[in-house]
């Protein structure tokens, strides 16, 4: 009789550069978990806490936490997701980081993917995308025509201040990311999020 060889568990580690977008992935996750057809693999959450600690950070932990921990618990790593707010490398330094060295690094772990999201501009853009849900939030009547600020943090600061509150990035975004539509916010970035869906085995 032929030995069976025990299959191998996928698992995805996913890199986010600040507290605020820690907190949106964890939402989001938790958002597939409830209505894609398909089980989930496994995703670990890391917050580097800079984008620059894509080039000097993401690869120790890989090497000492990750994978000797995927192996520890029979899990293969398969794919990496290195989310980051792109407005970092329009408005200062474009190669700031080198994600083909990168890639190249990662697959030499023994690692198969890595997915660069990038999320246009920055996270405060994506929270905006679900105006209803902000406007319950901050217990507005209808939103803005327009808001001052040309970035997303200024345009939400502006929105707070209209409710008489004060936007506070990082993980006192929690309430307001649970408050949340996930469904629209997926909706109006499914593009930028399809890459990542298919590592994690989304259907939805």
């Amino acid at each position: 009789m032929a030995k069976q060889t025990k299959s191998i568990a996928f698992q995805v580690v996913l890199f986010v550069e600040g507290e605020t977008d820690e907190v949106f992935f964890k939402a989001l996750i938790d958002y597939y978990r409830t209505v894609s057809i398909t089980e989930l693999r496994p995703c670990r959450i890391c917050n580097l806490r800079g984008v620059t600690r894509y080039s000097s950070k993401l690869l120790a932990k890989l090497k000492n936490e990750f994978l000797p921990d995927a192996k520890n618990k029979a899990y293969k790593i398969q794919t990496v997701c290195c989310s980051y707010d792109t407005d970092v490398f329009e408005e200062r330094n474009p190669l700031m980081v080198d994600w083909n060295a990168l890639k190249k690094a990662v697959r030499r772990m023994g690692v198969e993917e890595l997915i660069q999201l990038g999320i246009k501009s920055s996270i405060e853009d994506w929270l905006l995308c679900d105006q209803e849900g902000i406007c319950h939030f901050l217990k507005l009547k209808d939103f803005p025509k327009s808001l001052k600020g040309n970035s997303g943090n200024e345009k939400l600061n502006d929105l707070f201040g209209k409710a008489k509150k004060v936007y506070q990035k990082g993980y006192q975004t929690k309430d307001l990311v649970a408050a949340l539509n996930m469904g629209v916010i997926r909706g109006m970035n499914k593009d930028v999020l399809e890459p990542l869906e298919k590592a994690l085995n989304v259907t939805i």
